[in-house]
């Protein structure tokens, strides 16, 4: 059961907890689309999963385990899909990718958000399992054609999600109809972003997991106060790789307006690093904060960290609550984080 854990939340989450407004519709042949090519162009953050090379990583499944935790109606949304479906989410879903829209009220992040999951699916089985996980009540799901292919709208009491089929192996799943209808019929994509698809360039998309997005407009006024108005902007876009298969290797790049910017936000986390060294090792975290390297490359700043076994078992123990070692001995006088 806890193999199918990571995706069958993301599931979860999707049917009962979106809300989204009407839509227009659409013309046009059906759309052979899978993954990226399903997201529009204007989308602000975009997240890839190769599924099966993430779902038996220890951090996936103990991060799902402490979310289960803390909201009782998802596990039981989580538990109620695994029992009227009986989905095995491992084997049958290969890849999925995660987008962000753009806001459409004052707080950046609360944009509509689409999912599309490329697998083993049979449309008419998947909407019954849809049905089933419902029940009755206030909770219904109709259907509506949109160019060659139909739209599914579920809802649940107040609680809203639409979804389609962008081809036989590809649901996608959304939280607002207009832009699950962008999604699934031809148009603008992700791709026809010049700004998205140069940063894409710059992740590692054979990894396990990256992202793209562009950066909160709080995170980037947040940088240039930080450093005292050095900075003359905060980065453009985030580009985030991760692989959590055995261990952890991670690294995150910030997209600077300029070469001095990347240089100045290169400094400025080298001495934040430094202070953080000195805090984890209260709670002997800070061999693992030392492993971490930051540097720049023209106007980009990359922060990466590769962690092993052991330091993902003492990571997990302290999420835990469980006893620290004994105390590390203070980082190198050279300084933590400096790249080779």
């Amino acid at each position: 059961m806890k193999r199918s854990l990571a995706l069958l939340v993301v599931a979860a989450v999707a049917i009962g907890g979106c809300g989204g407004k009407k839509s227009t519709g659409g013309n046009g042949p059906p759309p052979e689309i899978t993954g990226i090519a399903a997201v529009p162009a204007n989308a602000e953050v975009v997240i890839a999963v190769d599924v099966p090379r993430v779902i038996d990583s220890p951090l996936v499944q103990r991060a799902v385990e402490r979310l289960l935790l803390g909201s009782p109606d998802l596990a039981a949304r989580w538990q109620q899909l695994h029992d009227s479906c009986k989905l095995d989410f491992p084997k049958q879903v290969k890849r999925m990718v995660v987008a962000i829209g753009p806001h459409t009220g004052p707080k950046p992040g609360t944009g509509p958000v689409l999912i599309v999951a490329t697998g083993q699916f049979v449309e008419g089985t998947f909407v019954a399992c849809v049905r089933a996980m419902l029940g009755k009540g206030d909770s219904s799901v109709a259907a509506k054609p949109v160019g060659a292919g139909t739209l599914y709208h579920a809802t649940d009491g107040n609680r809203s999600m639409w979804f389609g089929f962008g081809r036989s192996d590809t649901v996608v799943l959304g939280s607002d109809e207009q832009y699950t209808t962008d999604a699934l019929l031809p148009g603008k994509k992700l791709l026809d972003n010049p700004e998205m698809k140069t940063w894409m360039g710059f992740a590692d998309q054979n990894a396990p997991a990256w992202a793209v997005g562009r950066a909160d407009e709080r995170v980037r006024a947040g940088l240039v106060k930080a450093t005292a108005g050095e900075l003359s902007a905060g980065p453009a876009g985030l580009v985030l790789t991760a692989d959590a298969t055995s261990g952890l290797k991670v690294e995150l790049q910030a997209i600077m307006a300029t070469d001095p910017d990347a240089k100045t936000l290169e400094s400025f986390a080298k001495s934040q690093l430094g202070l953080m060294g000195a805090a984890a090792q209260v709670k002997s975290l800070g061999k693992i904060v030392d492993k971490v390297a930051i540097s720049s490359d023209h106007n980009r700043v990359h922060l990466k960290v590769e962690l092993d076994l052991d330091d993902i078992n003492q990571l997990i123990s302290v999420l835990d609550g469980g006893a620290s070692s004994a105390q590390d001995s203070p980082p190198a006088a050279s300084g933590s984080g400096s790249a080779q």
